[in-house]
């Protein structure tokens, strides 16, 4: 009778998904895709396909976030950890003398800063998170006192530009940086006075 032998199986990264690595599996077309991530993808590929608000709308709270402008801070990070399922990102927040301050943790590191506002809040989050993972602003929301926020792993966004276009992708989900503003944005609105009247009786 032959014996049966145990052989090493091990999961490698390959091109945003994995590959099965072991005697039996070097061939490329023995490779195989763990679906850990394609459902978020492929939502995502419906709304970017359609652009219609219903389809960003049925995304969900576990690929986007919303923050409220009146939203506490550390609920922000809270929102965040829910897409991204890191189980190392957390933060709190705590009254040290006249100022709040946010201590973010996240990876065994800890950052702590003083709050000012939810864009900053954001934009730190964002620099703490990468170059791992990414926020990205998104378009859609703009204007609303309650904006949208999408959270996603390097390589998926890499995907997301591969199959759209970086210009695409840009204008729905814009990049965050150092002198991003989001709800802190003032709107010009232009009345034509002619159409404007005032009664003084």
């Amino acid at each position: 009778m032959a014996q049966s032998q145990l052989q090493k199986v091990e999961l490698a990264p390959f091109n945003g998904c994995y590959k099965l690595v072991g005697d039996n599996f070097t061939e490329p077309n023995k490779w195989k895709k763990i679906n850990n991530m394609d459902e978020k993808i492929e939502k995502l590929n419906q709304y970017l396909e359609s652009e219609e608000y219903d389809d960003f709308y049925n995304l969900g709270n576990d690929i986007v976030f919303w923050v409220d402008w009146r939203e506490s801070d550390d609920a922000i990070i809270e929102y965040c950890e829910k897409c991204l399922k890191t189980t190392s990102l957390s933060a709190e927040m705590k009254q040290v003398s006249d100022n709040l301050e946010l201590t973010i943790k996240y990876e065994n590191t800890i950052y702590t800063e003083k709050i000012v506002d939810r864009d900053r809040t954001i934009i730190s989050l964002n620099e703490i998170i990468k170059p791992k993972y990414e926020i990205r602003f998104c378009k859609v929301s703009d204007g609303s006192d309650t904006l949208a926020f999408l959270p996603l792993a390097n390589q998926q966004w890499q995907q997301l530009m591969e199959k759209y276009g970086e210009q695409k992708i840009n204008q729905c989900f814009e990049p965050i940086n150092e002198d991003s503003v989001m709800f802190n944005k003032e709107y010009d609105f232009d009345f034509d006075n002619s159409d404007i009247i005032l009664d003084l009786d």
